[in-house]
């Protein structure tokens, strides 16, 4: 059965659209604001559109031409969505850089990709002024802030130029024609298995994928968006920037992590889109919480709301747990996870309590969501119903997509495009199935399986996923070793330890690292127990410090697969 729109749809073929459309829709209402001076502070719809049109004309008289590269390189803020609407609305590829690369990674995309223009902010201005002279294609770097540093403009003279332009007569903007099959932008992959590959994006993929998501997700005109993730990333710009701007939301970036609480209290927050290892650290906080306070109280509540439910068909679950929403600002109604699976118990839990929670699935190449769960349809431990504007198909067990947001091709990359593109199908990586209602599974990577001696195949996300609902374990990597000989490869797991757990249990003075084992060891038999044998861990070690992460909390599994750093000793 076929599932009606959660929004109501409108056509968009461009980003150019989208800015257009949305500013025609949403006039005077807030768009985006960024945190100035103690205050949050941003454009309306119409101004923003306004902004839009006034850079694309700048970029015109820099005489960079159609199809032309731009990069933009910052922390979230106004001026990276002025600059990347700007820029791709004018028929110019935008280039995503990820700001917590180092300056070689930066130096060699800024190369590769051939960027005539850089926007970017204070700390990259100073740490790559010297480089910038030494790129040959790199004519203009534009400063966002006051002042300009090395660049040759900041990004208010941009903006000022443009508007000149505009009043002295230039049509530049209204007479540039872009097409559904323009490039859009070039996003280059953090990855979770080693190097980077820039994603060729068409305005079409990205218009067909914002509206494939809305007809499975709201985020309304009038909802508040809390932006936390970084825009570089396709998931939090397709999702958290472009389709809440197409539903006509208001977003605010989030200051910092550290802050993301009392920005979300301050702005009185209704969406928040994460990763899992966000929601699972709140979900700790309030488990704690709930601990302290007495969980028979909290129990009765939940019995209360779950029989008012039934029988009134009413549910009072915002008002009996009206303390803890208050805490996020009282008006907090949708979580969105993406990015990763997260623990079905978490989705549940935050649910109970009266705020929706929903995941779903994707990756850079489809734009990138793929499937996602529904307030009004959904399954915890699935990432959802396949958008309607996608197909999926299981081949091999491999998750394989075919439709308008599959990507153009890897950049300058023939045979990884290739490879990853088969007769129009995108091939995943992913392994997954399909239930009888239409719900989408992930098992794992492929290329993360790990094959036993017997033939058995093992996925270690099933097995981490175990591990990390124990409130001693942060965060674990299962993988197959050892590596030298497959003959004798054996399930093991690197095991970070919840120092926050055990103070709780035991107090911050009650154990050392051989406690830890004890306990990280019984986690780890009680673990095995649920497991078929082939699957269960045979050896474990211990890691002192979380893993490294892609920034989108994704563990780079390739750089711990056969090594470890040693548990701190005492601790």
């Amino acid at each position: 059965m076929a599932l009606k729109p959660s929004f109501p749809i409108y056509p968009i073929e461009t980003i150019r659209d989208l800015v257009l459309q949305a500013s025609e829709r949403y006039g005077d209402q807030l768009a985006i604001l960024t945190k100035r001076q103690g205050a949050f502070q941003g454009p309306t719809y119409r101004e923003l559109r306004e902004a839009v049109e006034r850079l694309a004309v700048f970029l015109d008289g820099q005489g960079i031409e159609k199809g032309e590269r731009v990069a933009v390189l910052s922390e979230n803020r106004v001026e990276w969505a002025i600059a990347y609407l700007g820029a791709v609305a004018a028929g110019r590829v935008i280039v995503p850089i990820d700001r917590d690369l180092t300056e070689r990674e930066i130096i060699h995309i800024l190369r590769f990709a051939g960027v005539k223009l850089l926007f970017t902010s204070e700390d990259f201005l100073k740490s790559l002024q010297e480089e910038f002279p030494r790129m040959e294609s790199l004519q203009t770097v534009v400063s966002m802030e006051g002042e300009k540093f090395c660049a040759q403009q900041t990004f208010a003279e941009c903006l000022d130029a443009g508007r000149k332009e505009i009043a002295a007569g230039s049509r530049a903007f209204s007479e540039t024609a872009v097409e559904a099959d323009d490039l859009a932008a070039i996003i280059f992959t953090s990855g979770t298995t080693g190097s980077a590959k820039g994603v060729m994006l068409t305005h079409g993929n990205i218009a067909s994928n914002v509206i494939g998501t809305s007809h499975h997700v709201a985020i309304n005109r009038g909802d508040v968006l809390l932006s936390v993730l970084p825009l570089h990333h396709t998931y939090e710009c397709t999702a958290g920037f472009l389709t809440a701007l197409y539903q006509g939301a208001t977003i605010y970036h989030a200051e910092n992590l550290r802050r993301i609480a009392e920005n979300m209290l301050e702005i009185r927050a209704t969406v928040l889109l994460g990763v899992p290892a966000l929601f699972e650290a709140i979900y700790k906080r309030i488990s704690a919480g709930i601990e302290e306070k007495g969980r028979r109280k909290f129990q009765i509540a939940l019995g209360v709301a779950s029989l008012s439910e039934k029988v009134l068909r009413f549910s009072p679950r915002r008002r009996l747990f009206g303390a803890l929403h208050k805490r996020f600002g009282g008006r907090l109604r949708l979580m969105i996870s993406g990015g990763a699976a997260i623990n079905p118990e978490v989705s549940k839990g935050f649910r109970r309590l009266g705020i929706q929670f929903i995941q779903g699935y994707g990756m850079t190449e489809h734009s990138p969501i793929i499937s996602v769960n529904r307030v009004d349809s959904f399954k915890d431990d699935s990432v959802g119903h396949v958008l309607p504007n996608a197909e999926v198909k299981i081949v091999d067990d491999e998750i394989t997509v075919r439709g308008p947001g599959v990507m153009k091709g890897y950049f300058l990359n023939e045979a990884a495009t290739r490879e990853t593109l088969s007769d129009g199908w995108l091939c995943t990586g992913d392994l997954g199935r399909f239930d009888r209602d239409g719900f989408l599974y992930i098992s794992g990577r492929r290329k993360s399986v790990i094959v036993t001696p017997n033939g058995k195949n093992v996925y270690p996300e099933e097995i981490e996923a175990l591990l990390n609902r124990s409130p001693f374990v942060l965060e674990s990597l299962v993988w197959g070793g050892p590596e030298e000989d497959p003959s004798e490869t054996e399930v093991q797991a690197i095991i970070v330890p919840d120092p926050a757990g055990f103070d709780q249990h035991f107090g911050p003075a009650e154990y050392d690292t051989e406690r830890m084992n004890e306990v990280i060891s019984k986690t780890v038999r009680e673990c095995n127990k649920s497991l078929a044998s082939f699957k269960r861990i045979k050896k474990f070690t211990l890691r002192g410090e979380e893993f490294e992460k892609t920034t989108t909390r994704k563990v780079k599994r390739y750089l711990y697969t056969g090594r470890t750093r040693p548990l701190n000793a005492g601790r």
